[in-house]
């Protein structure tokens, strides 16, 4: 731990956020994680987090993250909530709608289901647990149905049936199940013709950074938990890329790998000015290291190395140009 050399009296920091800062969110995550309550059993974590792996719109994916967790709004899920209504599917009329029932198990789904090129067996999918039938759409589904491309056009069908669902309620009229599975063909279709057409036509061309300066010094730090020391490294260039000097340091591990940043940051920054060598501009492939050295107050975690950076920095002849974040 970085020791302060001008005596500065001691002060509070909050643990869990990398900056020591408080905030509103990871106060409200803390909050949630004192109150939980311990699950026992296999976790849906897996489900949850690889509903925002998909490849499918965000509204398809935060659909998939509600079955995951248990808030897509069927009826069974309403009155729960409170909300006054009849439980009872109005597709079949037969069996409460929870979330498994309304999106495989209802005869109408079904009818769905039998129709993709998925084997349907006794025991199989479509199963009675909602995170078996996840499981299954997520991981499984090629090796029991032999296509190749499947599990990228189950999401389209369930969100497909799902909005069919709605159709039902709300305007009183479903389709077809063929009618079903061509409109999840057609919407997966024109995804992937808008993400091509985005990729070619919409993205801008990268800009290339423009250097009106000739001397800078690229910096790195590099920090591991289970190793006991920590690497801390530069090298000042000229405008022709030629090495003007370099460094590489071992010292005992800091507490965390933006430590090890700055610390090679001040490091270079006290070498060159005892060299003599006058770089105005900084690189750093850490894009958090340049938001601390522009705004130090909001990352009290390290100011007693900002101090020190401060201090440095006007020690050098002229304000510095820059840092920036490069892929050094």
């Amino acid at each position: 731990m970085p020791v302060s050399k001008t005596y500065q009296s001691d002060r509070l920091l909050w643990h869990y956020t990398k900056s020591g800062k408080y905030s509103v969110k990871s106060g409200y995550q803390l909050a949630r994680e004192l109150i939980a309550e311990v699950e026992f059993g296999p976790s849906c974590m897996s489900l949850r987090a690889q509903s925002w792996k998909l490849d499918v719109p965000t509204k398809i994916q935060h659909f998939f993250w509600k079955i995951a967790s248990g808030t897509l709004p069927v009826l069974e899920r309403l009155a729960c909530r409170g909300v006054r209504c009849d439980a009872l599917c109005k597709r079949c009329d037969s069996e409460t709608e929870t979330i498994n029932h309304a999106l495989f198990d209802c005869p109408r789904s079904r009818c769905i289901w039998e129709l993709v090129p998925v084997l349907l067996e006794p025991g199989g999918f479509p199963y009675a647990s909602i995170f078996a039938n996840l499981n299954f759409i997520f991981w499984r589904a090629t090796s029991q149905s032999g296509v190749s491309d499947i599990i990228s056009r189950l999401p389209w069908i369930l969100w497909s049936l799902w909005k069919d669902m709605n159709k039902k309620v709300f305007q009183g009229t479903e389709s077809e199940p063929i009618e079903i599975l061509n409109q999840a063909a057609n919407e997966k279709l024109l995804w992937e013709e808008a993400k091509s057409y985005s990729v070619s036509n919409l993205l801008p061309p990268p800009v290339v950074e423009e250097r009106d300066y000739s001397t800078r010094c690229q910096v790195d730090g590099s920090w591991k938990g289970s190793d006991p020391f920590q690497g801390l490294g530069w090298c000042c260039c000229n405008g022709d890329d030629y090495t003007i000097l370099l460094g590489e340091w071992s010292v005992r591990r800091g507490l965390t790998s933006l430590h090890a940043e700055l610390q090679a940051l001040i490091w270079a920054m006290e070498s060159l000015l005892a060299a003599g060598v006058a770089c105005q501009a900084f690189e750093t492939d850490c894009a958090e290291l340049v938001a601390m050295v522009q705004a130090p107050d909001d990352w009290p975690a390290f100011s007693i190395l900002l101090e020190d950076f401060s201090q440095l920095r006007t020690s050098y002849p002229s304000p510095l140009s820059g840092f920036s974040a490069t892929s050094t």
